[in-house]
């Protein structure tokens, strides 16, 4: 039987043990016990439904970038990507529960190429999430389907309109106060 979430039992563990390190050493984590899993949905169903809702996800993120303008965000992004890696290697997926949570897990396992890096639960800012990994970064640290890359890795790093920017260490990009530019989050 296919088991698409896994024991949720265990205890949520807080996000921020597993990413303090994160980046600061140029350490990358180790795949998860068993290797990373393989997929069961066959490439040639996984690629053309990438291709179908790609326009979908462009058009999002173009009204969520046209929202920007109306609507500052209190933060502002500064540096360049340093192209190690780290936010390949710590994507937040949150848990969800019911028919469309399973869905939704199996959307972003199957189709997009991630894969949990652990069976815990974390916690971050309330919500309980899983700490998934991108299996398409190549060795060197860059994409290999980067035309093709989900709205969470075009998005990367997380600057929303409430709570604090979500920047990993080493990365190259730092958050600043948008009023105060010399102060950093």
């Amino acid at each position: 039987m296919l088991k698409l979430h896994p024991d949720t039992s265990a205890p949520s563990v807080n996000l921020e043990e597993l990413l303090h390190n994160a980046g600061e050493d140029d350490s990358i984590p180790a795949d998860p016990p068993g290797g990373i899993p393989k997929q069961f949905v066959p490439s040639w169903i996984r690629w053309p439904l990438r291709v179908l809702f790609f326009p979908l996800m462009l058009l999002d993120l173009f009204a969520q970038r046209i929202a920007r303008v109306f609507i500052r965000t209190p933060f502002k992004q500064i540096g360049t990507c340093k192209k190690r890696g780290y936010c390949c290697h710590y994507i937040l997926i949150p848990e969800t529960k019911g028919i469309f949570g399973k869905l939704y897990y199996l959307w972003n396992t199957q189709i997009l190429g991630f894969y949990r890096r652990d069976n815990r639960i974390y916690e971050s800012d309330g919500q309980k999430v899983y700490v998934m990994g991108c299996r398409y970064l190549s060795k060197n640290g860059s994409c290999t389907r980067y035309a093709l890359r989900p709205a969470v890795c075009r998005k990367w790093p997380m600057i929303e309109y409430f709570g604090y920017p979500r920047i990993l260490k080493g990365c190259g990009f730092k958050a600043v106060y948008r009023d105060q530019p010399d102060r950093e989050v």
